[in-house]
């Protein structure tokens, strides 16, 4: 099971300066080819939630999202993302898949929620 952790706030190392925003949880497991990336299957769970829930827009133009394994109630980080985004561009540094990487900025809507951009972001790493 993935679950994907958004928080306001830039994460200097403890979580302590983080305000909780949500969690999603799911998985994606396709039937005619091999399994999905990590980004991949995180998108997906995430498009999934865009339909479904209602999340609030960033307080701020920081945010963190952790990406992870569930492994019954606790939860192996695979990835983090330290967003920031600001007048309609989201830019990410992310960590944990090795060597550490600068996302591609991605627009975003004045009205989009922080699931819509995480989502738009991740969309952008991918090969369309």
């Amino acid at each position: 099971m993935l679950r994907i952790s958004i928080f306001d706030g830039d994460f200097h190392g403890t979580m302590e300066e983080l305000t909780h925003v949500c969690d999603i949880e799911g998985c994606v497991i396709p039937d005619d080819r091999p399994p999905f990336s990590l980004l991949e299957e995180s998108l997906r769970v995430l498009e999934m939630c865009v339909e479904r829930y209602t999340v609030p827009r960033p307080r701020g133009p920081c945010f963190t999202v952790f990406i992870g394994r569930m492994n019954g109630t606790e939860m192996t980080i695979v990835v983090r993302l330290d967003i920031f985004a600001r007048d309609g561009l989201v830019r990410a540094g992310v960590e944990g898949i090795l060597p550490g990487w600068d996302a591609e900025p991605t627009h975003y809507l004045p009205d989009d929620d922080v699931v819509t951009i995480v989502r738009k972001l991740i969309a952008g790493q991918l090969p369309k």
